[in-house]
């Protein structure tokens, strides 16, 4: 299991820099129903991950294996993910805004205020599992950890450890606006503007290092 979770790190760590995610939820924390609405998204968000990499999972068990029961689809799946991650990563480091530019709040983003836990929960699972950087990540999540030479239960457990720390963005803002109570109102409305200004440039940057880490392992497995 530690071999499938030292694999896995990198990913999970790369899926909690999800800028629009954890900007949502702040707005959710500010709406009157900032408690159900919170948590909804936490549940669809980090089922959204999980989701996404035990289908991966099972069906890169599918796929061809060697002798020695090593999966001889990875390197290549890896070389593909890391590549798509990188065009990915252009196309976000364009989009970004350059200096000066006035902050534009996507449109959806008004609806999120005072959203009930269904589609909490829906927006939660769109964030985590089916955006492309998400849905990249996860899918690299389930290719590696059939890749290793962990048991199906030891997966199991590497996955359940990667969705919770991937999803520790979204609990702590929720965690700290429970706790805190009033008081870190204004703190979370200047977090939530921070990353809806700089989630191109924070997005672009990890999918771009994650990129170059993916194909270096698929060429380091060929």
């Amino acid at each position: 299991m530690l071999d499938a979770l030292s694999e896995t790190l990198p990913l999970a760590a790369a899926i909690a820099f999800s800028p629009l995610a954890i900007a949502s939820v702040v707005l959710m924390l500010l709406s009157q129903n900032a408690r159900a609405a919170t948590v909804g998204f936490l549940v669809g968000f980090a089922g959204g991950v999980g989701l996404v990499a035990a289908i991966t999972y099972a069906l890169a068990l599918l796929l061809p294996h060697g002798a020695d029961d090593r999966s001889l689809s990875a390197p290549f799946l890896f070389m593909g993910l890391g590549a798509v991650a990188i065009v990915l990563a252009i196309r976000q480091w364009r989009a970004r805004p350059a200096d000066g530019d006035e902050l534009e709040v996507p449109g959806w983003m008004a609806k999120v205020d005072g959203m009930n836990p269904g589609k909490a929960i829906v927006l939660g699972a769109f964030f985590g599992g089916v955006k492309p950087k998400n849905l990249l990540l996860s899918i690299a999540v389930g290719v590696t950890l059939e890749a290793t030479e962990a048991t199906i239960g030891e997966s199991a457990g590497a996955l359940a450890l990667v969705v919770l720390l991937g999803s520790l963005p979204i609990i702590v803002p929720v965690v700290v606006a429970f706790v805190g109570g009033a008081g870190v109102r204004e703190r979370l409305d200047r977090l939530r503007a921070w990353m809806i200004a700089n989630n191109a440039a924070i997005v672009g940057s990890v999918l771009l290092l994650i990129g170059v880490v993916l194909i270096a392992k698929g060429l380091s497995s060929v």
